[in-house]
């Protein structure tokens, strides 16, 4: 019975473990490529960051064809910083992410594991301290049975909507790590050795 329990415990946390490792997931960046998600703000001047999806490990990992979210806690006009979200052509875009909103469509498949969503760019008049970023789903959301940040497949003509895990990103303070490690049946038994 012991061992049962055991068998069952670290099938559960592989199970777990895989799942959050390699799901798809909408980020807000430093670098173009979703390669950075913290910064220090140099000062006073130009400031860009960049709003991508991660297709990773669902099927999302087959690509997309839009998508559908929020920023939350973006430096504002409040924050003495004037900023402004341009989607990445060619793309439909209806709505802000970084003010309530934004639901983009692509006329085709744009396949991962990474696809730039929007840049974002502005002037900072003001250094600030530090935040956190994060994606959320949309204030108003297109559908109300998917109130989460959102991915939509690459199955047309049905187009399936799926929820999807939502990035931070860290402005003058933090350290965050982009990137994912496969781990091996091996690297979760020795957690129980």
């Amino acid at each position: 019975m012991k061992v049962r329990v055991i068998a069952s415990l670290v099938t559960a946390l592989c199970l777990a473990f895989t799942g959050s490792a390699f799901a798809s997931s909408i980020g807000i960046f430093f670098a173009a490529d979703g390669s950075d998600c913290d910064a220090t703000q140099p000062g006073v001047g130009p400031f860009t960051y960049y709003l991508g999806a991660v297709m990773l490990g669902d099927a999302a990992a087959g690509g997309i064809t839009g998508a559908e979210f929020r920023v939350d806690n973006a430096p504002g006009t409040a924050d003495g910083w004037f900023m402004s979200a341009n989607s990445e052509a060619p793309m439909t875009s209806v709505g802000n992410p970084i003010l309530g909103g934004g639901n983009i469509a692509f006329p085709t498949c744009q396949p991962g594991p990474y696809r730039l969503l929007y840049t974002v760019t502005g002037f900072a008049s003001v250094v600030l301290p530090a935040r956190t970023l994060s994606v959320n789903r949309h204030t108003v959301p297109s559908n109300p049975n998917f109130p989460c940040p959102l991915l939509v497949l690459c199955d047309a003509p049905v187009f399936t909507t799926i929820c999807v895990n939502a990035g931070q990103a860290f402005l003058n303070g933090g350290v965050c790590t982009v990137g994912v490690e496969e781990t091996s049946w091996s690297s979760v038994k020795n957690l129980f050795n």
